[in-house]
């Protein structure tokens, strides 16, 4: 079975040890996140997820959780699975990994009418695509197999959205030179291409950044801002365009699952799919309840694209167009299929009843 002896070293949460040996208890898996508590994926797929396998398994499999950084922080994560300090990362932040994962930002890319369960679907379906790539290997095989672990969708965030304090964004100049942030380099794109001025910076520095002025604004979803506290300084958004949704893993050591009966692989595999759609419809839901919260309790003003001048509504087209083709020739100067990727992603997002932005289809071939 599972039972291991080994010594790992972490950060005691509550500060009394620097460094401390922990045995590996018989049928116990180390599950560890980088998020803290509150966060969705971890209040709402993390900690669902490791009770369903408990219960599902009739206490065969039990796991020994870590929060917010405590064995591996945030885009150490695949370190810490081939390394043996955890074994199932809940989640693995690709975006965070700089180089590894080169095709998992496709999420990002703009898209109209999208959902969290129709990305985490779409997300889904393009890991188990068996479609080769133009490198002859599909999706899956290229992105994830030479790793040493095996994941699964997490349920999709909400589509994110642009978001400021003070400035309101109405004509497409209103966007020069306004800093924004950006999570990941794909949104480094979509906010140059409107004219802003992208910070890179992760979540948890977002609201330092948003009360000192750094920035200006934010890309991010709207269900997400609770996780920040930013909800309290967030005033206008424009809503009704996604600058695409952050998704990423679910992940697994081999090491770990090959100790895994073939009876628990399936019990993992099903679990995994589920709780990742249970989890992206609590993200979908909870887009109203923040929404509500911030016009009631901050006056929060929330202004569907469709409502702005014809003139803003094209800025905003033709930027989300020219992320795709951006993202699409950069990956690919690099070396890797970015043109087949996002082709086979955007024909999952058109199945869902999403929509591509102006001229992408075109571009793509479909």
């Amino acid at each position: 079975m599972l039972a291991r002896m080994r010594n790992l070293a972490f950060a005691a949460a509550a500060g009394l040890l620097a460094f401390a040996p922990l045995a590996h208890a018989a049928d116990t898996l180390i599950i560890s996140t980088g998020l803290g508590q509150p966060h969705l994926w971890v209040a709402q797929h993390m900690n669902p997820f490791a009770d369903a396998i408990e219960k599902g398994s009739n206490g065969e499999i039990t796991f020994t959780r870590f929060y917010s950084g405590e064995l591996t922080s945030v885009g150490r994560e695949l370190d810490g699975l081939t390394s043996g300090t955890i074994d199932v990362a809940a989640p693995l932040l690709a975006p965070y990994h700089e180089g590894r994962f080169p095709l998992s930002d496709v999420t990002q890319l703009p898209a109209y009418g999208t959902t969290s369960p129709m990305v985490t679907r779409a997300f889904q379906k393009l890991l188990d695509s068996d479609v080769k790539l133009s490198n002859g290997k599909t999706f899956y095989e290229y992105e994830i197999a030479d790793k040493g672990i095996r994941v699964w969708a997490l349920g999709a965030t909400a589509p994110y959205s642009i978001s400021t304090t003070s400035k309101v964004l109405k004509e497409p100049e209103d966007f020069k030179g306004v800093p924004l942030r950006a999570g990941a380099a794909l949104h480094t794109i979509v906010v140059e291409k409107l004219g802003a001025t992208p910070v890179t910076l992760p979540g948890p520095q977002a609201y330092e950044a948003l009360s000192r002025g750094t920035i200006e604004g934010i890309i991010i979803a709207i269900s997400d801002w609770p996780s920040y506290s930013i909800e309290q300084l967030l005033r206008h958004t424009i809503t009704d365009v996604s600058i695409g949704h952050w998704e990423s893993y679910l992940a697994i050591s081999n090491e770990a699952w090959d100790g895994l009966t073939d009876e628990q692989k399936k019990l993992f595999d099903e679990t995994a799919r589920k709780i990742a759609l249970q989890n992206a419809q609590v993200w979908e839901d909870n887009v109203e309840v923040v929404k509500k919260k911030s016009m009631e309790e901050y006056n929060g003003q929330f202004t569907p694209i469709g409502q702005l001048s014809p003139a803003m509504q094209q800025h905003v087209a033709k930027a989300a167009a020219d992320t795709w083709k951006t993202w699409i020739e950069k990956t690919e100067a690099a070396g890797h299929p970015a043109r087949d990727t996002a082709k086979l992603y955007a024909q999952f997002i058109i199945e869902e009843g999403g929509k591509l932005p102006e001229g992408v289809a075109e571009y793509l071939g479909l």
